[in-house]
C-alpha cells in the first residue's frame, strides 16, 4: 500500500533571515548611521550658528559706528558753535567749562581747541596746553574744512570754527566708544 504524503514545499531558510546575530548587527549598523547623521548635523548647525553669531557682530559693529558718526558730527556742529560764540565774546573760561562738562560723559577721552597757528590753546588734558598740536597729534584733523569722523579704534573728530570771514581754530575730539557686542560674551 502505498499510501501518498501530501508533498509540503521544503522552505528554504536563508542566512539573513531572524537569526539574532542579523538582527543585532542590523541594529548596530542602523544606530551608527544614526549616531553618524547627528554628529554631522551637529556640526552643521554648530557652523551655521558661529556664521550667524558673526555676522550679527559685525552688523552691530558697523551699525554702532554709522550712530556714533551721525551723532558725533551732528554734536560736534552745535558744540563748535557754541565755542565760536565764546570765543567771538571772549570768553576762554565758558569753553574751559564746557570741555569740563563734556569730558565727563563716558566714551570722550580728550578735547582740544587749536588756534589757527596750530596751537593748542584749550585742553582736558592741562599737559597739552600751549604744545603745538603737530607735535602729538596728526595734523591732518587741522586741516579739515568740514566735521571730521575717523573710525579707528579711538574715534578721531574735528570741527572748525570759524567765524563769518576767517577761521578761529579748530575742535578736535578723540572719543573711545562703547562695544556693544564684546567678544567674549559671545563665544
Amino acid at each position: 500500500m502505498t499510501t501518498q504524503q501530501p508533498n509540503t514545499p521544503t522552505t528554504v531558510t536563508s542566512k539573513l533571515s531572524l537569526d539574532p546575530r542579523n538582527v543585532f548587527y542590523g541594529i548596530i549598523i542602523l544606530l551608527l548611521a544614526g549616531c553618524s547623521y547627528l554628529l554631522f548635523r551637529n556640526w552643521q548647525l554648530t557652523n551655521q550658528f558661529t556664521h550667524e553669531r558673526n555676522l550679527m557682530r559685525i552688523t552691530a559693529q558697523n551699525n554702532q559706528a554709522i550712530v556714533d558718526q551721525q551723532q558725533l558730527t551732528f554734536g560736534m556742529k552745535t558744540f563748535s558753535w557754541a565755542v565760536r560764540n565764546a570765543l567771538l565774546q571772549n570768553k576762554p573760561g565758558e569753553i574751559s567749562e564746557y570741555f569740563n562738562a563734556l569730558v565727563q560723559h563716558k566714551g570722550v577721552q580728550e578735547v582740544l581747541l587749536v588756534d589757527s597757528a596750530g596751537k593748542v590753546t584749550l585742553s582736558t588734558n592741562k599737559k597739552n596746553e600751549g604744545i603745538v598740536f603737530a607735535s602729538r597729534f596728526p595734523v591732518y584733523l587741522l586741516q579739515k574744512e568740514d566735521i571730521y569722523f575717523n573710525k579707528k579704534a579711538v574715534y578721531e573728530l574735528s570741527a572748525p570754527v570759524t567765524a563769518p570771514n576767517k577761521r578761529l581754530g579748530t575742535l578736535v575730539m578723540f572719543y573711545k566708544p562703547t562695544v556693544v557686542m564684546p567678544a567674549s560674551t559671545l563665544d
